[in-house]
């Protein structure tokens, strides 16, 4: 599938109820110290422990040297080496390709470089390729995520499940319940209770069976 289809389909199909999953009321997406994450379930530990090697963090750092600009989080979506975030995580390179570079780190340990193939402004979201930073080639993936099929709608209440790697602490999963869709947004918007931290921008957000139903949004915060 070409990246422009692909950014099509996860904005208005694969991840169900819409691309981003909007910040609980009561929580504080723009702190500086991310609160420390909270003990999880069985279900939660099980799915983290199934996802981790499609998990990865997606630094910003200046062209010609390793010092960090940003952070954010990622999801690998294609064997191909295909992840996807925010547009926000990668906008100063997107912006100013020839003073910024893209990183990113697994769950797993695993480094490589990433390409910007293409970006969703509006949706906030991007797709991009892991690729070996010597060579510039693309980086094979041995597992992606899936998607929960749009036909098969959340209910309030459901759980659902963030993940991420917040500022300064390892990769993290949040349990959280699904409430519904934002009124009066323009974009499909879920509506969570649960604890995004800044960093987990651009990770996913799952279902009990592992399947992807949003893409994490830690800059929004609704009352």
């Amino acid at each position: 599938m070409k990246p422009s289809l692909l950014i099509a389909a996860l904005a208005v199909g694969a991840l169900l109820a819409g691309p981003v999953c909007a910040q609980s009321p009561g929580g504080d997406a723009q702190a500086a110290v991310p609160k420390a994450p909270a003990p999880v379930s069985a279900t939660a530990r099980r799915l983290f422990d199934g996802v981790r090697h499609e998990l990865v963090q997606v630094r910003t750092l200046l062209a010609q040297q390793d010092s960090q600009a940003s952070v954010g989080s990622g999801f690998v979506v294609g064997q191909d080496g295909l992840i996807v975030t925010n547009y926000h995580v990668v906008s100063q390179v997107a912006l100013e390709p020839k003073d910024f570079r893209l990183r990113f780190i697994g769950a797993d340990g695993r480094t490589g470089g990433l390409q910007i193939l293409a970006i969703d402004v509006r949706r906030d979201l991007a797709l991009l390729r892991a690729v070996d930073e010597a060579k510039g080639t693309p980086l094979r993936c041995e597992r992606a995520l899936s998607f929960r099929p749009a036909g098969e709608p959340l209910s309030k209440g459901d759980r659902i499940y963030s993940l991420g790697h917040p500022h300064d602490v390892a990769f993290a999963i949040v349990e959280g319940n699904y409430n519904g869709l934002v009124e009066r947004s323009f974009d499909p918007l879920i509506y969570y209770a649960g604890s995004i931290n800044p960093g987990m921008s651009g990770g996913p957000v799952q279902d009990e069976q592992g399947r992807v139903v949003g893409v994490n949004e830690s800059g929004m915060m609704f009352s």
